[in-house]
């Protein structure tokens, strides 16, 4: 099948709405409740004539090849979804991931926005903070740096599993000077090129945020989401970026 042909098929929302129906598994009388029954007709003649839909006992259900192809639609949908979700919200920001995490969007689909206030400058700060108080591993790929990390990072690791940081040259060189304690349970890589975000991921939470297009990191504004899918999406970035590191600590 060609792109062209494929997006076709979903250039309606009549057959996407038909379509996913019956990835729902409704019934076809269910379906006709809320789409016109002629408009319905045309509309499954038309999938079983691409081959999405077939029809027996008077039912009609998706053939693996209509399955399949939902699925990545799908995907691809929420992902495109994801990802105006977040332009929205870094609008004047460079949205850089690596190529395979584009179609991973719609896995931090969940995220919400943490923003300074007038009167909470530094709420994405504090609120970070807060949610690294309950976890027990915490992953990170780091860019840039806050004054109070050295020493926080140093207090949560003398309660966490594990603590795992990807840094810059420019950050390892600055943390270097504190004493960073002899813990069986930190590892710091390095990295020679400079990540496009900032992200910490721990057993129960994914933090994001992204540089303006100028260079500076915007430290007003987080993208925070809790879900599995995110959490995983989070690991699987920081280890992306931990297999092009070196581990020095």
């Amino acid at each position: 099948m060609k792109i062209t042909d494929f997006m076709r098929i979903f250039s309606s929302e009549r057959r996407i709405e038909v379509l996913d129906a019956l990835l729902r598994q409704e019934s076809k009388d269910e379906i006709k409740r809320h789409i016109p029954s002629s408009t319905y007709a045309f509309t499954v003649n038309y999938l079983k004539k691409v081959g999405f839909v077939r029809e027996a006992d008077g039912e009609v259900s998706l053939t693996d090849r209509g399955h399949t192809n939902l699925i990545i639609f799908e995907r691809f949908k929420e992902s495109i979804s994801a990802l105006h979700m977040l332009y929205e919200a870094f609008p004047d920001h460079a949205i850089v991931f690596p190529n395979e995490f584009a179609l991973r969007l719609c896995e931090i689909g969940d995220g919400r926005i943490i923003a300074s206030e007038p009167s909470d400058i530094l709420k994405p700060h504090r609120i970070f903070t807060d949610y690294l108080k309950d976890t027990r591993e915490i992953y990170g790929v780091s860019p840039i740096l806050f004054p109070d990390y050295p020493e926080f990072f140093k207090g949560l690791a003398e309660s966490v599993d594990t603590i795992s940081l990807v840094v810059t040259q420019e950050v390892f060189d600055i943390i270097s000077t504190y004493p960073l304690g002899n813990y069986d349970n930190l590892e710091i890589y390095l990295t020679s090129e400079s990540p496009g975000i900032a992200a910490t991921v721990t057993d129960t939470f994914l933090s994001i945020g992204f540089f303006y297009k100028s260079g500076s990191y915007d430290f007003t504004r987080d993208l925070i989401a809790t879900s599995p899918a995110a959490i995983k999406f989070g690991k699987d970035l920081i280890q992306h970026y931990r297999t092009q590191s070196r581990r020095i600590v």
